[in-house]
């Protein structure tokens, strides 16, 4: 028997996914929660084997709830549902290692399968969402590719878009601020902006961040 948590700040749709699953006989809703916060709280008392997810709540979303629960090293497979094929979302979610996500357009038997998958500590992403996520990280590369960014730099460009500081970014690369700088510049140069705005911008619209 696979137990699950539901989580979404809509009573319908967590009634609507509870009345769809209740006729397998190899899952069972063992509870709900409308909060992030409040998943959290019953995750340490509960004994689950996966944590069906929404990913756009307030205060707290899902991507939020997972780094939550790897702080607290609560240890339960995670299947995000979304509305949205965001493949921005995708990557943070793969980032965190988060086990699965679908849409919440899917139907009773890719839910299901998603379910049972996930609580064998198999990934599983939805066919929409990873061929989204496919077409992201190709308009990177491609973006990359053209102004001809090294590994290093594509780091560095990311840290900045992070709003890390030029001697947070050496710490955390164990490199000199110094090379930091230089390395800044070479950027610049090479995307043809003369600020780091302009660089934020790149970083942003290829989806390096």
């Amino acid at each position: 028997m696979i137990r699950v948590l539901l989580v979404d700040d809509h009573q319908v749709v967590i009634d609507g996914i509870s009345s769809i699953l209740e006729d397998d006989s190899s899952i069972k809703v063992v509870d709900s929660a409308l909060t992030g916060a409040d998943a959290l709280r019953k995750l340490e008392f509960c004994a689950v084997d996966v944590i069906l997810l929404d990913i756009n709540m307030p205060e707290m979303d899902g991507i939020e709830v997972v780094r939550q629960l790897r702080k607290k090293g609560i240890e339960v497979n995670v299947l995000i549902l979304t509305m949205h094929n965001n493949a921005q979302f995708t990557k943070q979610l793969i980032e965190l290692g988060v086990q699965g996500c679908i849409l919440k357009n899917s139907g009773k038997k890719e839910l299901v399968f998603a379910i049972n998958e996930v609580s064998q500590g198999r990934r599983i992403y939805g066919d929409d969402v990873t061929e989204s996520l496919f077409d992201s990280l190709e308009k990177t590369q491609k973006a990359v590719d053209q102004v001809q960014l090294t590994k290093r730099e594509v780091e560095i460009i990311k840290l900045i878009a992070s709003e890390l500081n030029t001697n947070e970014i050496a710490e955390k690369l164990f490199i000199s601020s110094h090379t930091v700088d230089t390395h800044r510049k070479n950027i610049l140069s090479k995307l043809g902006v003369k600020n780091l705005a302009g660089l934020v911008k790149f970083a942003y619209e290829n989806q390096l961040v």
